[in-house]
């Protein structure tokens, strides 16, 4: 009876220890039940960005889109899950220990002799309540198993949803009141601006032509407001995402060069007024880095100034490139008449500043130097020794050469192409920048030793054409001197060289304040010449042989053409003798 009895017990230990069972588990007590409609509590029509601005398109697109508040009711979520269970040993062995000794007890003499039948009962329930509870009190062994059975249970509450949904649907167009901001300022506005098919798309170009490109850097936003119904969106535009940075070149002749520098050898090209470059780099002291075919290339600050443009207006710009002519396919710089026969005490002399290694040089300037030496050998018939090329600076080289220049008798003529740069010290007195007085460290003056060597060559006739920009220098100023003061010393100049030589002309190619424009404008006229230059061979090339009939064709000319192609005025100054003759 007891091995029995043992036996039976020992296997239901074995079996309870593999006891497994299932039970139910709240896994989510606010779950949205989907089985029923919600109930749309509120509806409305809004606008939402739906494409940001790019360079090659600056257009922001909005949709109107439908916001519905749904209201859905929420349930407890409950999953079935299998837990493995093993004995609480120590509480088992108890549990069992009294049931031993109460069945004992019960149903044998070893405990209690002479049971009765009531606590024989007693005794055994005793022994079913213990071992039942040392069954019953066992702990989870391993992660419960999920099964995947769920089941919603008990109503928990609501929640609302916000649905959004695009519509393309005209009975959902709107009226939306536009305002186009940037830096405080109202750039655009207009009121019930209407929607498409659900879309509102804006231009920024056609909102933002208020916008000045001094006004914008890679930092710039502009604001766009929309309005609507008792909706305001304000949405933050970044001016870099639909415009991008150029250089407009305003000089009539802009050089493109490889390298930062200024050098014969580096130069690639040369572009006109209007032509746009994108603009790569312009923290560059002195030049902007820009690309060109492809390459970065730079140009000069002085040649072009920063616009913000989108990539179709700078398509629209284009690039005016002024391709490479050689000397003698300008209509000045061929079919020259045959004026005179030669005269070998005929002297010629080109004196120049314009390359001053300080200084930006003179866009043609040797071009131009080229064509009166052109002029000079052909037209007047002089041979090479008779034309002299002086470049003046610091040194006192160009003093020697211009005092080794042999005189002429009595039957010769000096023609003379003075250019470069001038200041005007005073209402009388022009010095040349970047050249030392002789025996000083002062600008020469123009009227002391260059015009007392013009009197020691002796010519019976002087003709000096000055192509002369006049600029400001920081031992000269100018401020305080009125235009008109200013032009009176190109009359002292002229009065003192004729002092010196009744038979003198002098031509200035404009007045101190304006400035010796380029034969260039927009598109492809380029006669690559500064206009007074250009015009003075002109006169030549229609045989006018007196200095009247040369002068007059400049007047006609001169001002008109700097002011068609650049809008601003210049007019030459003449002093002397009108009726010399360079013939003669």
């Amino acid at each position: 009876m007891s091995f029995r009895l043992l036996l039976i017990l020992l296997i239901t230990v074995l079996f309870s220890a593999a006891c497994t069972s299932s039970r139910w588990v709240v896994t989510d007590e606010h779950v949205i039940d989907t089985s029923i409609e919600p109930e749309v509590v509120n509806e409305e029509s809004v606008l939402l960005l739906e494409q940001e601005p790019v360079i090659d398109n600056p257009v922001i697109s909005f949709s109107v889109y439908q916001i519905q508040e749904k209201e859905y009711q929420q349930r407890v979520q409950m999953e079935r899950t299998v837990q493995r269970y093993r004995p609480r040993w120590l509480f088992l062995l108890l549990g069992l220990g009294g049931a031993t000794f109460s069945v004992l007890a019960a149903n044998t003499d070893v405990v209690i002799p002479n049971t009765t039948s009531e606590q024989r009962l007693a005794l055994n329930l005793t022994a079913l309540v213990l071992t039942g509870l040392a069954f019953s009190n066992m702990e989870p062994t391993g992660d419960p198993i999920y099964t995947g059975e769920s089941e919603m249970m008990r109503r928990s509450g609501t929640e609302i949803i916000n649905d959004t949904l695009r519509t393309d649907h005209a009975e959902f167009d709107m009226s939306v009141d536009l305002e186009v901001a940037f830096n405080d300022e109202v750039l655009f506005s207009q009121s019930d601006l209407p929607t498409s098919n659900g879309r509102l798309d804006i231009n920024l170009l056609n909102v933002t032509n208020g916008l000045e490109s001094e006004m914008i850097d890679v930092e710039s936003i502009v604001y766009l407001t929309l309005m609507y119904g008792d909706n305001k969106s304000v949405y933050e535009v970044p001016v870099t995402s639909f415009l991008a940075p150029y250089l407009t070149v305003t000089s009539p002749v802009a050089v493109i060069r490889n390298s930062p520098s200024i050098e014969e050898m580096n130069v690639i090209t040369e572009v006109g007024t209007g032509s746009s470059l994108e603009l790569i780099d312009d923290d560059l002291d002195e030049w902007y880095r820009v690309r060109f075919g492809g390459s970065e290339v730079f140009i000069s600050r002085s040649d072009g100034e920063i616009e913000w443009l989108a990539e179709a207006t700078a398509a629209d710009h284009d690039v005016f490139e002024f391709v490479e002519v050689p000397f003698g396919e300008i209509d000045v710089e061929n079919s020259v008449p045959i004026l005179k026969s030669r005269n070998p005490d005929d002297r010629a002399i080109v004196l120049t500043n314009g390359f001053l290694e300080d200084a930006e040089p003179r866009q043609y300037l040797d071009r131009d130097h080229q064509l009166f030496k052109f002029y000079m050998r052909y037209a007047l018939q002089m041979h090479e020794d008779q034309i002299h090329f002086i470049e003046m600076d610091s040194t006192d080289e160009w003093q020697r050469e211009l005092q080794n220049i042999a005189p002429a008798d009595t039957s010769g003529s000096l023609f003379v192409y003075l250019s470069g740069f001038a200041v005007v010290e005073d209402q009388i007195n022009l010095r040349l920048v970047g050249v030392d007085e002789p025996g000083t460290n002062e600008l020469p003056l123009l009227t002391t030793f260059v015009f007392n060597e013009f009197e020691r060559i002796n010519p019976n006739a002087l003709f000096l054409m000055a192509d002369l920009d006049f600029i400001e220098h920081p031992d000269y100023r100018t401020e305080s001197i009125s235009r008109s003061a200013q032009a009176q010393s190109l009359q002292f100049v002229a009065n003192s060289l004729l002092r010196r030589n009744p038979n003198s002309v002098v031509v200035f190619s404009n007045r101190p304040g304006q400035k010796s424009s380029l034969y260039a404008g927009r598109g492809t006229v380029n006669m690559r010449h500064h206009i007074f230059n250009y015009y003075w061979a002109e006169a030549i090339q229609r045989r006018n042989r007196t200095m009247a009939d040369i002068i007059r064709h400049l007047e006609n000319n001169v001002d008109y053409t700097s002011r068609r192609f650049h809008d601003r005025p210049q007019e030459i100054q003449a002093f002397g003798n009108f009726t010399l003759s360079i013939t003669e």
